[in-house]
């Protein structure tokens, strides 16, 4: 039995989305015809009615620079190719794969599932980060602190192993691996290396994270 409180679902929820939009629609026909015969009723002179259906033309007109504005930019856009559906870029504090590219705005979908709609001057006035625009590689670098002693040659390999045995890594591209000195007492590892598909770089990280902690665990060497 339906409660009062029951959630509506998708489809109930997308419905009554689409019902208030025909509404609003509706509403603003009715005011603008509403308007249009009041100014009829109203007696006044052809040449005063020019003059306010001209300054109403003059604020509908400033109104639309955004729009038209973001039309063209969404046709350079699409012909332009600096973007293209699928690719994962970052504009401003904004960051995702491209979902849409309409005439008036383009959608991301954030790691997190969020739909960002951005419009598209804002795109091409920005500038833009495109992860993707040539391939799908990415850097990673990873920092850890190790405590003394140990064997530097031995450090390295082993981390070298971990990275060049990992699926996602572009092993065209050598490993980095840098140690330096903070103190008598441990050492600064800097870890850099690509990953094939951006897509996974996170998880790729995480996984030689891992490995390497638990690799190191076995050695006893000490991550602080």
């Amino acid at each position: 039995m339906p409660t009062s409180l029951e959630i509506l679902s998708d489809d109930g929820i997308e419905d009554n989305k689409g019902e208030r939009s025909k509404l609003l629609i509706t509403r603003l026909v009715l005011l603008i015809g509403g308007f249009l015969i009041a100014v009829a009723a109203s007696g006044l002179p052809i040449d005063k009615i020019t003059v306010i259906l001209g300054a109403l033309g003059v604020g509908i007109g400033l109104g639309l620079q955004n729009i038209v504005s973001n039309f063209v930019s969404g046709i350079i856009l699409i012909f332009d190719k600096t973007i293209r559906i699928g690719d994962v870029v970052e504009l401003s504090n904004k960051k995702g794969r491209v979902k849409e590219i309409g005439v008036r705005a383009s959608t991301l979908l954030s790691d997190e599932g969020a739909e960002i709609i951005i419009p598209n001057g804002a795109i091409l006035s920005n500038n833009i980060i495109n992860w993707t625009l040539s391939n799908n590689q990415m850097r990673i670098d990873i920092s850890l602190t190790i405590a003394k002693p140990f064997n530097s040659t031995e450090v390295v390999q082993q981390i070298r192993d971990i990275i060049t045995k990992n699926d996602n890594v572009f092993v065209n591209k050598e490993p980095v691996i840098m140690i330096s000195p903070l103190s008598k007492i441990n050492s600064s590892i800097k870890i850099y290396f690509w990953c094939k598909d951006i897509s996974n770089a996170d998880l790729t990280r995480n996984i030689i994270i891992a490995q390497i902690f638990e690799t190191f665990e076995e050695k006893e060497i000490e991550i602080l």
